[in-house]
């Protein structure tokens, strides 16, 4: 190795995710590292070994581009800080560090294949990985509201819309924070806060805690509203070309009059937006997504699923903001009419309408 870059020196940062199906609420393809629990008999047996996420691309540059982490394999408990070094060092020793825009370890695994990282894993972390174990997603949602665990202690769930604290919200926390210092904060992957290890005691003084301040801890957002998400972008982040955190709650404020229009009041559709294409949000993965290309106006994706297993793909290249019900009004109204018994609007969208978009572009 170039003495340069030294032991630790990667080409670029590193992701890493665990996850217990059926629950996804990690988003574990869009990681460079993946763990997928397997239980049986409620006992940790192992991981399927997921490798290559990642979410990242640039405007007009095919190149780069979104792509899920491949499953290769199963391992055993015991073997976990070996697998992770291993993925970790192909990561190293394999990464391009002559293109920042190529330096990702979805890019080593793309164009080097599912059998190089078998063989590179197996032999770095004197392993064989075994063929992966079934398992199913259903959701990448948390669990919202007050949750009792399998420990008998209770956890609430904190919808934080865009994932912004602030105002009353921000109050409550603090307070909940100074008086009860056993309570745990943990930040989830869906910018929602949990808290958790809370007594039937506790739970029952937080809520008057929050009460106190006009903060809902049931029935806290829309079906809808409790699934998007954004990026910052404006005015923080640098690489923001469009609105993204201070756009989504007006946005959903408009899908949702304008579902409720067409016939789909209460319907789950996944929203996410971010202002940039590099993905901070996870857009790639969502039913409908929002990716800023200049101040107004957006690229349009379609086609995600509730499970996070499918990359959605580009509707539109631009609409502009102020033309979103314009744009969107036909594509629901259709989904509404067409869409099979249950069927979400990403579902329906990759199987109907995306498909007769390509043909006719």
């Amino acid at each position: 190795m170039d003495p340069l870059y030294g032991k630790t020196y990667l080409p670029r940062k590193f992701k890493i995710g665990f996850v217990i199906p059926p629950m996804n609420d990690m988003d574990i393809f869009t990681n460079c590292l993946g763990f997928i629990a397997i239980v049986e008999n409620d006992q940790l047996i192992g991981y399927n070994l997921a490798v290559g996420g990642g979410m990242g691309r640039s405007h007009g540059n095919v190149q780069t581009y979104p792509r899920l982490a491949d499953v290769i394999g199963f391992f055993t408990p015991d073997k976990l800080v070996d697998v992770a070094k291993a993925v970790l060092t192909i990561h190293r020793d394999f990464g391009d560090r002559t293109d920042r825009k190529h330096a990702r370890l979805k890019y080593v695994v793309a164009e080097r294949g599912v059998k190089f990282m078998q063989d590179e894993v197996n032999k770095r972390a004197g392993i064989t990985l075994a063929p992966m174990k079934p398992y199913q997603f259903t959701t990448t949602a948390d669990l919202l509201d007050w949750r009792k665990g399998v420990d008998g202690k209770w956890f609430l769930g904190l919808f934080v819309e865009t994932g912004r604290v602030k105002n009353a919200q921000k109050i409550a926390l603090r307070e909940v924070a100074e008086k009860f210092p056993h309570i745990e904060f943990r930040l989830s992957a869906n910018q929602n806060v949990i808290l958790a290890n809370a007594s039937d005691a506790d739970k029952t003084a937080i809520n008057a805690v929050f009460a106190a301040h006009g903060v809902k801890t049931e029935n806290q957002a829309s079906i809808m509203r409790a699934a998007g998400m954004a990026c910052p972008s404006l005015p923080t982040c640098g690489l923001g070309l469009a609105e993204s955190e201070r756009m989504l709650p007006a946005m959903i404020d408009r899908i949702e009059k304008l579902a409720g229009e067409v016939g789909l009041t209460n319907e789950e559709i996944i929203i996410r937006s971010t202002g940039c294409p590099n993905g901070c949000a996870r857009p790639y993965m969502a039913e409908l997504a929002f990716v800023g290309k200049a101040p107004g106006r957006y690229q349009v994706w379609l086609g995600g699923n509730a499970s996070g297993t499918r990359l959605n793909r580009v509707w539109k290249d631009v609409i502009k903001e102020a033309e979103l019900e314009t744009e969107l009004r036909p594509v629901l109204v259709r989904f509404v009419k067409e869409r099979n018994a249950g069927e979400r609007f990403g579902d329906w969208c990759d199987r109907v309408f995306l498909n007769e978009q390509k043909i006719n572009n």
